[in-house]
């Protein structure tokens, strides 16, 4: 049995001793709404992968060698660095202006995300789609970056939507069904380094006592009005287009969420009560084309320690609203987590499989953030 015939036997045959009850002790919580599913077979989950091109081109020989041999054919590639992926960028940004304000925020640890999009080529894209698909590869998601966010409101802010209300037609049709991104601005934060099992070292979070003394970004202050006013006129331009070209628009929540307000000079989307801050982002234009590309450890890290994350996933599930998983695991709870490996800490990876299984989903989960090792080549 080779590894993708043994990850689907994974993922379906579970119907034995350990799944019996399926999501019955996921339930356990007085209260929950998460009903006790019947164990059904689900051969819709898949592994995906995530590439960016500042690695080396996606489609070179080695890496599309290396994803297959994993049994991973759905991949998630990022075209942010344009010098690595000429051929599927054309003419800049209109203003550039605007691109050298959203440059000037720059990126901090793990990539803010905040350099601007260019409009995409469609050919350049099906040269890349067609030779991933000749290899048994499939180009499922494109990450798109943060700049927008950046930009308050004014012609700028208008050309750049129309920018990229573009590249969402294009990427339809491309027959890329994804687009993901993060609304980044401030850095993915982690202050410590923690020793981790075998000689691993694991990232880390802590709010730091004096968080309110910490300098702004040079994104300034970014009150929750002014955040929400921007997500919200995305949602109306952008959504519409997605629906008509047939593109799942994936929002991957920022990480960590539940930080307090004003944390960096920014009223995060996702502060606070990071919970009803994903059920404000879908209702924003509630379509199953606005959703997320949920990820499994920023959502323990971002809730109170004791509160289980499958209620809210399963609402969204029920309102197809998830378009990917970052599928991950930490240690630890809200402003204070520990990066770990996936068969261990808070996470319960395994119940959220039963969920996903028997509710049906279908989509890819990602492998993300494992811990780092000075023996690792890469």
């Amino acid at each position: 049995m080779d590894r993708r015939d043994f990850t689907k036997a994974l993922l379906v045959g579970a119907t034995g001793a350990a799944a019996s009850g399926a999501v019955a002790q996921m339930s356990a919580g007085a209260g929950s709404a998460v009903p006790h599913l019947p164990v059904r077979v689900n051969d819709g989950i898949r592994l995906g992968g995530q590439r960016n091109f500042d690695r080396g081109p996606v489609t070179s020989l080695q890496n599309m060698r290396w994803h297959r041999r994993w049994g991973i054919r759905h991949l998630d590639v990022s075209l942010e660095t344009r010098n690595a992926a000429p051929d599927v960028f054309g003419n800049e940004m209109p203003d550039d202006a605007a691109m050298a304000r959203a440059k000037a925020l720059g990126t901090g640890m793990g990539g803010a995300r905040l350099q601007p999009t260019t409009q995409w080529s469609l050919d350049g894209m099906t040269r890349i789609r067609d030779i991933l698909h000749e290899n048994d590869l499939i180009w499922e998601s494109i990450r798109m970056d943060s700049a927008y966010i950046a930009m308050t409101p004014g012609p700028e802010r208008d050309r750049y939507l129309d920018l990229i209300c573009e590249n969402v037609r294009t990427v339809g049709r491309a027959g890329i069904k994804i687009i993901s991104y993060h609304w980044n601005l401030t850095p993915i934060r982690r202050n410590r380094k923690v020793p981790g099992r075998g000689g691993s070292e694991y990232l880390a979070f802590k709010l730091e006592d004096n968080w309110r003394d910490l300098p702004p970004t040079p994104a300034g202050r970014v009150s929750s009005d002014d955040y929400w006013e921007r997500l919200q006129t995305w949602a109306s331009r952008v959504v519409p287009v997605a629906i008509e070209s047939n593109v799942k628009l994936a929002c991957h929540p920022y990480d960590p969420g539940g930080l307090p307000l004003g944390y960096l000079g920014v009223d995060n989307f996702d502060a606070g009560d990071y919970a009803a801050a994903l059920l404000r982002y879908e209702k924003l234009y509630d379509s199953p084309h606005n959703g997320f590309q949920y990820d499994t450890g920023v959502s323990r890290e971002s809730m109170p320690a004791g509160v289980d994350q499958l209620e809210l996933l399963y609402g969204l599930i029920q309102r197809k609203k998830i378009h990917q998983i970052h599928f991950r695991n930490v240690s630890g709870s809200q402003n204070d987590f520990v990066e770990v490996y996936h068969d261990e800490g808070d996470v319960d990876l395994f119940n959220i499989i039963r969920l996903l299984r028997d509710t049906g989903w279908e989509g890819s989960l990602l492998a993300d953030h494992s811990p780092r090792h000075q023996d690792d080549p890469s």
